[in-house]
């Protein structure tokens, strides 16, 4: 669907599409827009239509299935929730198979399996298009600033080709080999995150039953080697009930440990200490927590302990 308005973009760059236009998506989509290529959005929800007005009224065109998007664009950007949506909008009756040619570049960046890339990329290879993944690591606040990490996988020559495009979006590019390897290394770092984000809150927890000021443990770890990121983003939670700075939901968390899992499990490697972590993931989502963000395994480990919380609910 064209609008009226012209759109205000480069004609010599290449025809961006977006599929997905969620915290992460929707923020990269401007950002594509914002440095004049011309956008086509996959926009099949009353909510993708409003969460994109902006975009629209201003001559972003908008497509209805993954075929006529890809059919209408040079590159094709995938940020969704899992393999599954992946597999289907590349592969699926009405997917990007149907209009791929030589060419075309599909660019994954949610955080899927690594067997589901080599798949989709052999898919789209017997058509001449090539399938990269730029699995991201950062924030939404992160993503409307250009400033995200992209984790890559695939040739070097497309991803040459692809990187002033990448450029819009992040401020770190890291090749991390063939086809999957980008996927591969997210899952190792989505393995690392929320591990210790599960380790804190344990401890957090056993501090509080154990009458320690949590105040001054977090100063502790602060000050130490303990520190991370992960820390960072729960300790406003742990004092002031605000989880905004870790804003990745439980369900999401439990899906990346769930592939991290058989990742690990397809290759023939322990996952003790993965096991524990993904324990304290499903227990949330068993409690029906799995639309809060990730500081409010909390919530659960003073449950177990019998603590009563002193965040702000």
């Amino acid at each position: 669907m064209t609008t009226e308005n012209k759109p205000d973009h480069h004609p010599t760059l290449p025809r961006v599409g977006f599929i997905g236009l969620g915290l992460m998506g929707g923020a990269l989509a401007r950002q594509t827009f914002q440095a004049k290529y011309p956008l086509t959005l996959l926009v099949h929800r009353e909510q993708d239509r409003v969460a994109m007005a902006d975009l629209l009224a201003q001559g972003a065109q908008t497509a209805q299935t993954p075929a006529e998007l890809a059919a209408q664009s040079d590159v094709v950007v995938i940020c969704v929730t899992g393999a599954p949506q992946v597999e289907d909008i590349v592969l699926g009756d009405q997917g990007i198979h149907r209009s791929a040619r030589p060419g075309l570049a599909v660019v994954d960046l949610s955080t899927s399996l690594p067997e589901t890339t080599l798949r989709c990329a052999g898919a789209l290879a017997g058509h001449g298009a090539c399938f990269v993944d730029a699995a991201m690591t950062g924030t939404p606040s992160d993503a409307e600033t250009g400033s995200i990490n992209l984790l890559l996988g695939g040739d070097p020559a497309p991803l040459a080709a692809l990187e002033p495009l990448m450029r819009c979006w992040a401020r770190n590019l890291y090749h991390c080999g063939p086809t999957g390897s980008g996927h591969t290394v997210k899952l190792l770092h989505q393995f690392v995150v929320l591990s210790n984000a599960a380790v804190l809150t344990e401890a957090f927890s056993l501090a509080r039953k154990t009458g320690v000021d949590t105040t001054v443990l977090g100063d502790v770890i602060a000050s130490g080697g303990a520190n991370s990121t992960a820390f960072q983003r729960l300790r406003p939670y742990v004092e002031e009930g605000n989880d905004r700075s870790f804003r990745f939901s439980l369900a999401n968390a439990l899906k990346d440990m769930r592939y991290h899992g058989a990742m690990a499990q397809a290759a023939g490697a322990n996952r003790r200490i993965s096991e524990a972590a993904l324990s304290a993931y499903t227990l949330a989502n068993e409690q029906g927590l799995g639309d809060a963000f990730v500081p409010h395994l909390l919530d659960v480990a003073d449950r177990e302990n019998g603590v009563a919380s002193s965040t702000t609910q």
